[in-house]
């Protein structure tokens, strides 16, 4: 195996178990093609493991195992995945079938998402490493849970900064006859794992779904950006007056519908539901939104995708925050959201605060989540922080004018 060398000093990030090694940290590189192994030694020639390298990136190197001595099988995939899974199931709520067994780097395995949905298995490769034994990777998925079904989403952007290409989702093992049923929280829910966004459901945001069945009572909800409704699904099962679903996609919203439906409630009762297919932000622009609303729900894309969309992405965050807050009175809640890993949970704090300022409402935070423990957060690794959800509960609004 090839043998990279840091600088002096750079060995104690790895040690505290950061899982990147920047380029600027290498003193001694080897000739390597993008997803070779290599042994990773200090500058005094301490072995601190195995990684995968990349010389396109200037991540070059992803940690994969702190044992140098490690044979990198189909076996150690396998006991890897059964030994997360294990050390993340008992910290799920009561009758939840969906959740993250794999977090990439954060959980050792460098650019593998695996989420499960019952018997059904999804997975995502983002780096050039984890391509090339992707077919071990599959065999250890197989051998470590033995599902039904095993499906690839690697349809993402991010595979370009590895030098991959996007690739179709496709079935690796069983088949696909529809959505997939599974249960959070023992809510039921629908998954459309071959074309639906990520693996197909937003199983990040869990504990302000279950957080909102609490809030919802008698209140008329607006659920912007809504996907396939698992916001719109806990807020009537919280005996919210009525639920808006706002989405782009028709697809989606069809399928909000079908989550309804599935937890026993009637998406044709208009007195009850409503579902509006459209780009938020333009609404938001022709001002088509009334303040009619007592809690509303903001959980948009990603805005900064990259470092150079941070300055849009917070003038974005703060617009929408402040036409949310302006459609609140008092006693209203607003649960938003960001999963920009490039906005920080201070910052996207001070959004919130500029833009209560804004519209002249006096708010407190009722509660502030970040990504659940199954999207493993490491302290050692800052950089995979990424999700920040407020839940704001206006005081006292001051300022009536429009914006």
């Amino acid at each position: 195996m090839n043998k990279i060398t840091l600088k002096p000093a750079k060995e104690y990030p790895i040690k505290a178990g950061h899982p990147w090694i920047f380029s600027n940290a290498i003193q001694t590189e080897c000739k390597a093609v993008p997803g070779d192994l290599v042994l990773v030694e200090s500058s005094y020639g301490e072995k601190l493991g195995i990684g995968m390298i990349n010389p396109l990136n200037s991540i070059r190197v992803r940690m994969l195992s702190r044992d140098p001595e490690t044979p990198i099988t189909m076996e150690y995939f396998a006991n890897k995945l059964t030994w997360l899974d294990n050390q993340k199931k008992p910290h799920l709520p009561k009758k939840t079938t969906g959740y993250r067994i794999c977090h990439s780097d954060a959980d050792g395995m460098p650019g593998l998402i695996v989420d499960r949905y019952a018997d059904t298995i999804v997975f995502q490769v983002n780096t050039a490493g984890m391509e090339r034994i992707k077919d071990m990777v599959v065999d250890a998925i197989q051998k470590a849970f033995h599902p039904k079904t095993i499906v690839e989403r690697s349809d993402i952007d991010n595979r370009s900064q590895e030098g991959l290409k996007n690739i179709p989702a496709h079935v690796h093992h069983g088949k696909v006859d529809g959505p997939v049923e599974f249960l959070e929280n023992g809510v039921s829910f629908y998954v459309d794992v071959m074309e639906g966004q990520k693996t197909g459901f937003f199983l990040d945001q869990r504990l302000a779904r279950i957080r909102i069945g609490a809030l919802s009572k008698d209140r008329k909800v607006l659920n912007l950006f809504g996907y396939t409704g698992a916001f719109s699904v806990h807020a009537a099962l919280g005996n919210a007056a009525s639920v808006t679903t706002v989405d782009s996609s028709k697809s989606a919203l069809e399928m909000a519908k079908k989550n309804l439906k599935l937890n026993g409630f009637d998406p044709e009762d208009e007195s009850k539901f409503k579902f509006l297919q459209a780009d938020v932000l333009e609404e938001f622009r022709n001002k088509s939104f009334k303040p009619e609303y007592d809690l509303i729900v903001c959980d948009p894309p990603a805005f900064a995708k990259t470092e150079k969309n941070v300055e849009r992405a917070l003038e974005a965050y703060q617009s929408l925050n402040q036409r949310c807050l302006w459609m609140l009175k008092e006693g209203g809640i607003l649960i938003t959201s960001s999963c920009s890993g490039r906005v920080s949970a201070e910052e996207f704090r001070r959004i919130l605060k500029m833009s209560c300022g804004r519209t002249g409402r006096d708010t407190r935070l009722l509660e502030f989540y970040e990504q659940p423990s199954d999207h493993t957060e490491k302290l050692s690794f800052p950089e995979g922080r990424y999700l920040k959800t407020a839940i704001i509960e206006v005081l006292r609004a001051t300022e009536e004018k429009s914006i």
